[in-house]
């Protein structure tokens, strides 16, 4: 039996969260021994727990950068490796994926050194890195973009393994120098069928009765609903959703009875909060705040969109294509993989809010268009991104 320990930094829930339990809590049992370690005490760590998984804490990790947290941190890991000894280190997230791959590496040597003289075996773990986006394409000045680049190209360097999973992620990938184009393995993500609740029953959670209460509701003679699911952060791009909608509102055209709704909190959240406000936007931009599960309203929507500015293959995009919805999303990262451009959706140019209402404005006025991307969506959802096709993946690398 093979002893996996996945590593991740934060233990609140996205993609990479997601995509770490989601694994964690599939692989055979009769074939794998889990753990995972995290740092904080949020939602993944609740989950996990509750599925049964072994939940190993690292004190002191945080997404910014402290340097005396780093240092603990570092320590902590070293510690973790040590007692745990796995045989497959699976490292989730930037941060982590470089501290963790340093450590094994550093560890892996010390342990060959030290059993020099004796009968005991070396501890050589196999040391797997899976992208979710590479850091360096976040906006940061120069100099700072290219020590993350940097960095990341060390973790790699001292991976055994990079598991990509979109096509541009991928093709930066092979660009790295001084490491062999093998170790990079293209796996796209897959997921689980979400359960849905029908359009209707989806509809009536955005009420004045949801709990916790919205800035705003969905009314019931509203036509079309626009909806995204998103974390409050600059790379999301809800800046030009807002703009774009108020020119919808302005604009004679796209009159229409339609609302959108923005599900998720984050650092930005009333930031936004404000910006709807003081463009006067109440009526027609619903911020939910933070839902659990929140995929399984996904049939509320007629149009889902996602203006990002960095990603790498979000789960919420292939959540709404199993919804069986048109998406509009901009043309960056691993949004081009899924988004056949006028086949189930379309992609736009990010940093746009007149291409946001032009599209929107389209899609609003074509019921038969949206149509036609939505059973697109599906179809292409569950052929070329499903659960099992990455699950076999993942094993299949675990097993090189």
């Amino acid at each position: 039996m093979k002893k996996v320990l996945f590593v991740i930094t934060k233990s609140n829930w996205g993609g990479a969260q997601r995509y770490v339990y989601d694994l964690a809590v599939s692989l055979p049992k009769e074939e794998y021994e889990i753990a995972v370690a995290l740092g904080g005490t949020g939602v993944l760590a609740v989950k996990l727990k509750e599925a049964g998984v072994r939940v190993v804490g690292i004190p002191h990790l945080e997404r910014d950068i402290s340097f005396i947290k780093e240092l603990l941190s570092t320590l902590y890991l070293w510690k973790i490796f040590q007692n745990e000894k796995p045989d497959i280190i699976h490292l989730n997230s930037s941060k982590i994926g470089g501290l963790g791959a340093l450590v094994a590496y550093i560890l892996t040597l010390w342990d060959n050194w030290d059993r020099k003289g004796t009968a005991r075996a070396m501890w050589k773990p196999k040391v797997i890195f899976t992208v979710h986006g590479w850091a360096f394409n976040e906006r940061r000045n120069f100099i700072y973009q290219g020590i993350i680049y940097f960095l990341q190209w060390l973790t790699a360097f001292l991976s055994d393994n990079i598991v990509i999973i979109s096509r541009h992620d991928y093709r930066q990938a092979v660009e790295m120098p001084l490491i062999g184009n093998e170790k990079f393995i293209l796996l796209p993500l897959g997921i689980k069928m979400p359960e849905f609740l029908p359009q209707e029953a989806a509809r009536e959670f955005f009420q004045p009765k949801a709990d916790p209460p919205m800035a705003g509701k969905i009314e019931r003679k509203t036509k079309i609903i626009i909806g995204t699911i998103a974390e409050f952060t600059k790379n999301k791009g809800l800046e030009y959703l807002i703009d774009g909608i108020e020119k919808m509102k302005k604009d004679e055209n796209t009159k229409l009875s339609f609302q959108t709704v923005i599900i998720g909190g984050g650092e930005d959240f009333e930031k936004i909060k404000k910006d709807v406000a003081d463009k006067k936007l109440e009526n027609k931009i619903i911020l939910t705040g933070f839902i659990m599960d929140a995929s399984k309203y996904l049939k509320a929507f007629d149009i889902f969109i996602l203006p990002s500015l960095k990603e790498g293959l979000p789960y919420v995009v292939l959540e709404a294509m199993n919804a069986g919805l048109p998406i509009v999303a901009s043309s960056v990262g691993g949004l081009t993989d899924l988004i056949e451009n006028e086949k189930n959706g379309i992609l736009i140019p990010p940093k746009n809010a007149g291409e946001i209402t032009e599209v929107l404005g389209e899609l609003i006025h074509h019921p038969a268009k949206r149509k036609k991307y939505g059973e697109h969506s599906l179809e292409l959802a569950t052929q070329k991104f499903s659960f099992e096709k990455m699950l076999s993946g993942t094993i299949d690398i675990y097993n090189r």
